[in-house]
């Protein structure tokens, strides 16, 4: 068994996830290339964010799942303009790798990555780690 942890992080607003199956603990989030830049290339960003967590939640999730989901991240986020708040942003990517993890979501919009953790805290209590 793994987990997903989906996070919001201090300073500028942003949401990221990480990914700990087989043995593996992996970060995952999707970023401007540019920083702070709210249209306009995108990446998915591999960096490790805990030093700038504010607000997190974790989800016990199986690890074929977990590895079904960044494939599906990765397939989904690769090349995409990011924009904020109309999305694709990392709120939405948050969101889609929580609904894939099979997961309640809030419905969209989603703006606010520290709304999103305690939304899917509220609606996964009983699945929260």
């Amino acid at each position: 068994m793994g987990y997903l942890t989906i996070i919001s992080e201090t300073g500028f607003p942003h949401s990221a996830c990480l990914f700990e199956y087989n043995g593996n603990a992996e970060w995952y989030g999707f970023k401007p290339n540019v920083p702070k830049t709210p249209r306009g290339a995108g990446h998915v960003d591999r960096t490790d964010r805990s030093p700038h967590i504010k607000d997190s939640v974790k989800f016990a999730i199986a690890d074929a799942k977990l590895a079904q989901v960044i494939a599906q991240l990765l397939s989904k986020y690769e090349g995409l303009t990011y924009s904020v708040g109309t999305g694709p942003d990392c709120v939405n990517f948050s969101v889609d790798a929580a609904q894939w993890c099979g997961l309640k979501t809030p419905p969209r919009p989603n703006l606010f990555p520290g709304n999103l953790v305690t939304n899917l805290a509220r609606l996964n209590a009983n699945l929260v780690q």
